[in-house]
């Protein structure tokens, strides 16, 4: 069955190999366009395009990797069972916590919106299966696909920055919302573009091609300049993250040069472009004058609601997608308590999220599903460092790579969403999944 038939002079791939070839399209069509789609006549223009978009690509990529797989026999039949033993755990953790989430969503007091958010939960939930699938086997176009999107998206940022280009009539708050490209929400974009940069410093870093060394160094540079315009210091920090573990796992001791290389280019950035320069300024005040909340953009106050919520109901959570509905009377709950006023200055004075992916697990999830998902990503994390210190060549660039993009989604996830937003969610899982197939296959 696992041999090409020929049909009138052409050779037919095998049922599998044509199902990853299905798998890879729609994969690619998701990363292109939760980060390019738009529709200018929606009331979400720029969100639930991308969502949609998101979901009816993860469907189609499981009917190709999944359906049209052949069933497996022997020791390939059950991969789990294969590898270190944080790897195999991480696995059950994974379902631990998925079975949790479903289990609160039924038990929520908001039970028929949470159920919608569940379903799309354990719908993006298969991106990691498909990470670890045939579809990702030869990941380099999937990779090539998200840089080109995120390029084409610094580069109509920084066009917007500079008032040549505008795309879209918008009506804004602030300087900063008309430059989110594509995307429409500057924090998304800048996230995004971070993760980005984290994956071409891993091209350009073992690279022997000194073309490809370019080529990649050269989009780290422009997502990093589209950065600097969007000024969000979350990107900043995962990206600061993502390549401090590049350079200490590929220089060791002579890490410290790349390193100061790089605080260097962003020091040159931010005393030349003068917003982000005020911005410094004004962070450094809020850090002198010991004003935290100012410093972490008021979100004291989210995280302040997701503690009460897990106060609340710390067993079964409130159920996925919950927050936002509960976050007004928890974070009241939550000033009482600690007789403290949590305003939020901005125009934004309302959160849909938590800001603190961990958090929010643990407040709409229960106690169960928030550990056991962070026991989930600690594992894995664990089983990926042991591959790159096993490993050497290709296997061990890939693998760091891998480690070090999630380590940058793990940062931002501490003051962001990355896992609830289709643009920075789809990378990051599939990535994930890949990294628990290399994972098991480390060569010792």
């Amino acid at each position: 069955m696992g041999k090409p038939r020929k049909a009138k002079g052409r050779t037919t791939p095998p049922p599998e190999e044509l199902g990853a070839r299905i798998a890879r399209i729609a994969l690619a069509a998701a990363l292109a366009g939760t980060a390019l789609v738009v529709d200018s006549g929606a009331d979400s223009s720029f969100d639930a395009p991308k969502r949609l978009v998101s979901l009816l690509c993860i469907a189609g990529a499981a009917a190709g990797a999944f359906a049209m797989s052949p069933r497996r026999e022997g020791s390939q039949a059950r991969p789990w069972r294969r590898g270190p033993l944080p790897r195999r755990l991480a696995l059950f953790f994974l379902a631990a916590a998925l079975a949790a989430s479903l289990l609160a969503a039924l038990l929520s007091p908001r039970r028929e919106a949470s159920l919608d958010s569940a379903r799309a939960l354990l719908l993006y939930s298969l991106l990691l299966p498909l990470g670890a699938s045939r579809a990702l086997e030869k990941p380099k176009a999937l990779l090539a696909v998200f840089l080109a999107a995120t390029a084409g998206n610094a580069a109509v940022s920084l066009l917007q920055a500079g008032g040549g280009f505008q795309p879209f009539a918008l009506k804004t708050w602030g300087g900063r919302e008309a430059t989110g490209a594509f995307v429409g929400n500057v924090g998304y974009l800048a996230l995004s573009l971070a993760l980005a940069a984290v994956a071409a410093l891993g091209i350009a870093i073992p690279a022997r091609s000194r073309p490809l060394r370019i080529a990649a160094g050269s989009c780290a540079f422009l997502f990093l300049g589209a950065m600097l315009v969007n000024q969000n210091l979350t990107a900043f920090l995962s990206l600061a993250v993502g390549a401090t573990v590049l350079f200490a796992f590929s220089y060791g001791k002579r890490a410290l040069l790349p390193a100061a290389a790089l605080l260097l280019l962003l020091g040159i950035g931010v005393t030349a472009y003068r917003p982000l320069r005020q911005r410094a300024f004004e962070a450094g005040a809020a850090a002198r004058a010991g004003n935290w909340d100012r410093l972490l953009t008021y979100r004291v106050g989210a995280w302040a609601a997701a503690v009460e919520m897990a106060r609340d109901r710390p067993i079964t959570g409130w159920g996925p997608g919950a927050y936002g509905a509960e976050f007004v009377p928890h974070r009241l709950e939550a000033e009482i308590r600690a007789r403290k006023r949590y305003l939020n200055p901005l125009v934004t004075s309302s959160y849909a999220e938590a800001h603190n992916d961990y958090l929010q697990a643990l407040a709409e999830g229960g106690a169960v599903a928030g550990a056991a998902a962070a026991g989930a990503a600690l594992l894995l994390l664990a089983a990926l460092a042991r591959t790159v210190k096993r490993s050497e060549g290709l296997r061990r660039a890939e693998a760091l790579a891998l480690l070090a993009l999630l380590l940058a989604g793990a940062a931002a996830a501490l003051t962001w969403f990355p896992l609830q937003r289709p643009i920075t969610a789809v990378p990051l899982l599939l990535a994930a999944g890949r990294a628990w197939k290399i994972s098991g296959e480390a060569r010792e």
